[in-house]
């Protein structure tokens, strides 16, 4: 074939029809967010009857789209199994010597589940071992554990990652998975802990202490997982002023512990301290559910590979009441993310001409719990997870105006990065790198579940530079959104702008035309911490 021939072809492969492109409008998007932030969904909390409906409206929709059911046993639903856990909010523990001890108030100083999923847990003599950052990293040559055995022990441990100073030590400002509160649970577990506390404070956690107040002031949720597995008895966060007072109690200051863990030497540290008290839960074994429908691709042969979207459609249900609201409707987290996935299937799957490879639209369950409907539909995928070439994560639509910028998170960590480049220098807009890094981004929305197992995944974002809305409303806005995060103030705004959502829209639509029609498969950069996941699995 003449070259010249074949480039007008290409172009058409990789560039959207416009009935696709042109597809999703205002309306839409907001129709969908009214129906799942309402107050008779009371908040999407996991199990609950507003997670009932939330399913069933969701299926409707895909049923009225005409996607074909990807789910368990030729439905859209895969059910995800879960262990729910409520601490008895009067549970009061006790820390210090045998001389002097502190009470530690149940939600005002600290917050806490069980990962054993026992009833009554008595706490006698526990003791406290301070153990840095609680991390073993192999590749960084860093061991906060060194040879301590700490079976038994409550491991009081900082969040993020290291402050060396060095950029590539650690992701320098940014947060590696290290950093996270789930990899210290995980990693005090694996070394036989009783307990891990994690202490907060608002520069190493990234939010106030009120976001964790209430998220886990509730009923807590966990993958169901085989009796045989590990488990701490005891998962916890303290405040920092009553982290404070007990390292007083036991003669020790936190600020000189803190850069004492910053250097490669650090041994963990006995406190000489232990840890009193029973704590009471209400435990119940129950089942929420991912929504999968699949567009089947136009492409014999590369039809059984899938482009994955997800979003979750899960909020924090009902809670701590504040200023009389007590329903966590989620509108922008994530209604809103839900709906522009929603409208993305709908406009693939109405539209006449079908990109080469299918695409796989799944509503994920429990993120605000951990990202465990993710976590759950990565480790038991519907479809072979080689077949899976990406995952195009939506958490949280743009609802203060168009920009001249983007930002996803992941988009410098694989091919679908010169993807988004591309997309973006098409649209005119300059693709930024994390505003944010130190909070860790990337490891704390779906799309990491999928990196985990080695598909290559981005995560929506929005951009920084609003053009055509008045600066004082920009910035109002923002203040807003800080403010509403995981709060019942997160709730449809009639002040709302949704052409910054638009333009996600066509974003994301012609991003997914790239990725589904272009034959090789997106891959990791070099030297990416999944890469060697994603070429085992392409290798089985």
């Amino acid at each position: 074939m003449n070259i010249l021939l074949a480039i007008p072809f290409l172009l058409f492969q990789i560039v959207p029809p416009p009935e696709v492109l042109n597809f999703i409008a205002a309306k839409k998007l907001g129709s969908h967010i009214t129906v799942l932030a309402h107050d008779s969904l009371e908040g999407r909390g996991p199990s609950s009857a507003g997670d009932r409906k939330a399913t069933a409206y969701i299926v409707s929709q895909f049923k009225k789209f005409g996607l074909k059911p990807a789910g368990e046993k030729g439905s859209f639903i895969q059910k995800v199994p879960m262990v729910g856990v409520t601490v008895d909010p009067n549970a009061m523990l006790k820390i210090g010597t045998a001389n002097q001890q502190m009470d530690l108030v149940y939600s005002t100083d600290f917050v806490a589940t069980t990962g054993t999923y026992e009833p009554v847990i008595e706490f006698r003599n526990a003791e406290l071992v301070f153990v840095g950052y609680g991390i073993t990293a192999p590749e960084q040559q860093w061991d906060d554990y060194k040879d301590v055995d700490v079976r038994g022990k409550i491991l009081v441990m900082l969040n993020n990652d290291p402050a060396t100073g060095d950029p590539n030590f650690f992701a320098g400002k940014g947060r590696t998975y290290y950093g996270r509160w789930t990899y210290k649970f995980e990693i005090a577990a694996e070394k036989g802990a009783l307990g891990a506390i994690v202490i907060h404070t608002t520069p190493s956690a990234g939010y106030r202490y009120e976001v964790i107040q209430n998220s886990w002031s509730r009923e807590m949720f966990d993958l169901a997982m085989p009796s045989s597995s590990k488990g701490l008895s005891l998962k916890a966060w303290t405040t920092e002023a009553a982290t404070r007072k007990y390292f007083q109690l036991a003669g020790f200051d936190l600020d000189s512990l803190t850069a004492s863990a910053q250097s490669v030497s650090f041994r963990p540290v006995p406190l000489g301290i232990t840890l009193n008290g029973t704590m009471k839960s209400m435990i119940k074994r129950i089942e929420t559910n991912n929504i999968i429908g699949k567009v089947e691709g136009g492409d014999p042969k590369l039809k059984d590979q899938y482009v994955l979207f997800t979003a979750h459609y899960d909020h924090f249900g009902i809670g701590r009441a504040i200023n009389g609201d007590s329903i966590y409707n989620g509108a922008l987290d994530n209604a809103s993310g839900t709906s522009l996935m929603l409208n993305l299937a709908e406009t693939f799957s109405t539209g006449k001409i079908k990109p080469k490879r299918s695409l796989l639209f799944a509503a994920v369950a429990a993120e605000e719990q951990g990202m465990l409907g993710s976590k759950y539909f990565a480790g038991n995928p519907t479809v072979p997870a080689k077949k899976i070439a990406a995952n195009i994560n939506t958490d949280v639509i743009n609802v203060i105006g168009r920009t001249t910028d983007i930002f996803f998170q992941g988009n410098d960590r694989s091919s679908l990065g010169s993807d988004l480049a591309e997309i973006a220098k098409e649209m005119h807009l300059t693709v930024m790198q994390d505003p944010a890094p130190e909070q860790g981004g990337f490891y704390r929305s779906d799309h990491f579940s999928f990196s985990k197992v080695g598909i290559p995944a981005m995560s929506m974002g929005g951009g920084k530079t609003v053009v055509g809305v008045d600066t004082a409303f920009v910035r109002m806005m923002r203040e807003r959104h800080g403010k509403i995060y995981h709060q019942p103030s997160d709730e449809i705004s009639g002040d709302w702008n949704y052409d910054g959502a638009l333009q996600q829209a066509e974003l994301v639509i012609r991003l997914t035309w790239r990725i589904a029609n272009i034959i090789e498969m997106p891959y990791w950069n070099p030297g990416n911490e999944f890469d060697a996941v994603r070429k085992k699995s392409m290798s089985q």
